[in-house]
């Protein structure tokens, strides 16, 4: 292994480069972010500033022996080539693949328009221009040139969408779909041109395209599935970030290498890798917010700053080739904004959202570096014709944040749109109630359709719905009040509570567990269930009268208390009562004993409901439904509960308890033993919470210690 080692003068050298460069791009990155650019612009300049018309003029001695030949050495380029698969792995990640395909018709006119008349602009352009341009092929040289100049680039457009805050708008993700497509496009564009240009001529073409097509369909049919064998493997010991971690590196490695076995470039398969890695149900979030620190701090830096390495001002030697940039920087901007605007017009998008995209897709750089290298490298452009490509990419990149600032900020986004943000910010927020894996365990004594059918009824449509047979290799029966897509998973052995809870471990986020209207208390199984649970659960009790089935609930009561359990049990109630046009009724019940209770440990009667009530009653608001509130006095939480519910004909009563462990038993308060001894339909929100303060039902107005 000695022959790998590095000397003491390449050490030196690939260290020195790295901090050089990682130093200056922070530092322009921090400059820009202060008047208004992106850091991702900061990180372009910094190539220039540390290049040939800059360090290299100012101080030569440094810059050859640093950056060698003013530009990438071996050993730089490879931390740069991996900086860029690290890069395009979180960009992947964060790919929200069902709201493109919602948007499908808009992205993909967008895409198909947003190509075509750039590439047949800019290389008509390079082609008349082709003198001071191409040194090869004149035709092949002119359209890679106008290639590279026509393309959107994936990287520069991810981090403009992302810190202009509106990855979440739809233009934000029409945009991002586009600039991968165009990605797609580049690379496919220069697999042709550098295989009509050398020697392998048809037969090097036919073998990308072939070899891309194969690999697009392998990962579509086998990708999810081979990606998600794998997380759940690391998973099953709980919680893994450092499992997760090394499987997002394979797969990426992976993927990057079968595309470049084939002739495409290695960066598609690691942005394809991170769209199975993002969308898999065993992924793990805290791996994935790791590498996006890591890529954030370190890999974007390295890699947008490494672009203008090569960019040498000195070869502007005339005010022709000054000409020559300047026509090609018009017709790459005014061609890629007319063949946006045509699609947004085909595709019937609103003014405002035509025009953000129109400016978006001009957002140029990592693509560019790539074509533009490869075409030094293949003889057929000049550096010339390399310093115009990365130079017209960086103005255009430069001008992305202000224009679209000035010409599309006030573009909020269409009523729908809105809608949708302000669902997906409150749903962002929820303890509870949010996008994630709902796990129904069939235990001894529980019916899984009762708890599949509130997970149905309440929670968001993405939250995907597994159910647990008791039984190996046995489905649970059909569930025919569940509208959503049911995935059924035998348990691997015949002690369902230990199957629940390693099952658990595999990335849900809360249980669901429906006991017989008839029980009294909890069945033992539940209660050995939540004794050992890591996860929020839900248990549902319907109404004697319905049997073993849930009913819509029409008049729904929930009691706040302002806890954490309290706020999850108001996120539940809510959702149902919103989704199903319920009246819901917000209980705030005052025990008798409280005032026993030492004067300083409890809020004044007339503060403390109204704090309580008021916060709930904002939250309710804010989820779209007018609650009816409710202040209530009596002996007891639980005795004012029971005639609460008695006296307004309530369908449904939802609870939230802190969970604490006695011994080997659950404990969830004395309100909720003695609301589930009665007959009245329940649904109760089990939450563990270590560090919350000691109050719950029992003590509603115990101020946090």
């Amino acid at each position: 292994m000695g022959h790998l080692a590095l000397s003491n003068t390449e050490t030196l050298q690939l260290v020195g480069s790295l901090v050089l460069l990682f130093m200056v791009a922070h530092l322009l990155g921090w400059g820009a972010r202060r008047v208004g650019q992106p850091s991702v612009v900061g990180y372009l300049l910094a190539g220039l500033v540390l290049g040939p018309s800059g360090l290299g003029a100012a101080w030569p001695q440094l810059a050859s022996f640093l950056l060698p030949s003013h530009g990438r050495s071996n050993l730089l380029g490879a931390v740069i080539e991996f900086s860029l698969l690290m890069v395009l792995i979180t960009l992947g990640a964060e790919t929200d693949v069902p709201l493109v395909r919602r948007l499908g018709r808009r992205a993909l006119g967008v895409t198909t328009s947003s190509i075509v008349l750039p590439l047949v602009a800019g290389s008509a352009t390079a082609y008349v221009l082709s003198t001071s341009l191409v040194i090869g092929n004149r035709l092949s040289g002119a359209v890679l040139v106008g290639g590279a100049l026509s393309v959107s680039s994936l990287p520069i457009i991810a981090r403009l969408v992302d810190e202009l805050g509106i990855s979440r708008r739809d233009v934000g993700q029409v945009a991002l779909a586009t600039a991968a497509a165009n990605d797609v496009y580049g690379l496919v564009l220069l697999a042709v041109v550098s295989a009509t240009a050398s020697t392998g001529g048809t037969a090097l073409v036919v073998r990308a395209i072939v070899g891309l097509v194969a690999l697009v369909v392998l990962i579509v049919v086998f990708g999810q599935r081979f990606v998600d064998f794998f997380l759940e493997k690391v998973r099953h010991g709980g919680p893994n970030a450092t499992g997760s971690v090394a499987v997002a590196f394979a797969v990426a490695f992976g993927a990057a290498a079968a595309m470049q076995a084939v002739g495409v470039e290695a960066a598609l398969g690691a942005y394809f890798a991170g769209v199975l890695l993002g969308r898999s149900r065993f992924q793990y979030g805290d791996a994935l917010a790791r590498l996006r620190s890591f890529s954030d701090a370190v890999f974007a830096p390295l890699y947008f700053a490494s672009a203008g390495l090569l960019i040498d001002l000195k070869a502007i030697s005339s005010w022709h080739r000054a000409a020559v940039i300047m026509g090609l920087f018009v017709v790459a901007v005014a061609s890629k904004a007319v063949g946006v605007g045509v699609a947004g017009r085909w595709a019937k998008l609103r003014r405002g959202e035509n025009r953000a995209l129109m400016i978006l897709l001009n957002g140029r750089g990592a693509l560019q570096v790539i074509i533009a290298t490869a075409g030094l490298r293949m003889g057929l452009l000049s550096e010339f014709a390399y310093t115009t490509v990365l130079l017209v990419s960086i103005a255009s990149s430069l001008l992305v944040a202000p224009t679209l600032r000035r010409l599309a900020g006030d573009w909020e986004g269409s009523d729908d749109e809105q809608r949708r943000l302000a669902h997906e910010e409150r749903i962002e927020s929820h303890l509870l109630v949010r996008e994630q894996r709902l796990l129904v365990p069939e235990l001894p004594g529980t019916n899984p359709g009762l708890a599949a059918t509130l997970f149905d009824r309440a929670w968001p449509d993405a939250a995907e719905l597994t159910v647990l047979s008791s039984t190996p290799g046995r489905d649970v029966d059909v569930l025919p009040d569940v509208a959503r897509p049911v995935r059924q998973r035998a348990a691997p052995s015949t002690q369902p509570v230990e199957a629940a809870l390693a099952e658990a471990r595999l990335g849900y986020g809360v249980f669901g567990i429906g006991i017989s209207p008839t029980a009294h208390g909890l069945p033992p199984a539940v209660a050995e269930l939540l004794n050992g649970s890591p996860l929020p659960s839900v248990v549902i009790r319907p109404a004697p009268e319905h049997g073993e089935r849930m009913e819509v609930p029409r008049r729904i009561a929930v009691a706040t208390t302002g806890t954490t359990a309290g706020i999850a049990g108001e996120e539940l109630a809510l959702s149902l009562a919103h989704r199903h046009r319920a009246r819901l009724h917000i209980v705030h019940v005052m025990p008798d004993e409280a005032v026993a209770l030492p004067q300083s440990r409890v809020a004044s009667p007339a503060e403390a409901p109204g704090g309580v009530l008021d916060k709930a009653s904002d939250r309710a608001r804010k989820a779209g439904v007018r609650p009816k509130i409710a202040r209530e006095r009596a002996p007891s939480v639980s005795r004012g509960l029971l005639e609460y519910v008695h006296e307004h004909g309530i369908d449904l009563l939802v609870v939230g308890a802190r969970l604490r462990r006695v011994g080997d038993a659950p404990f969830l308060g004395y309100t909720v033993e003695e609301l589930l001894g009665s007959p009245l339909p329940v649904a109760l929100v089990s939450i563990v919470v270590p560090d919350a303060p000691q109050g719950d039902l029992d003590q509603p107005y115990l101020e946090p210690k």
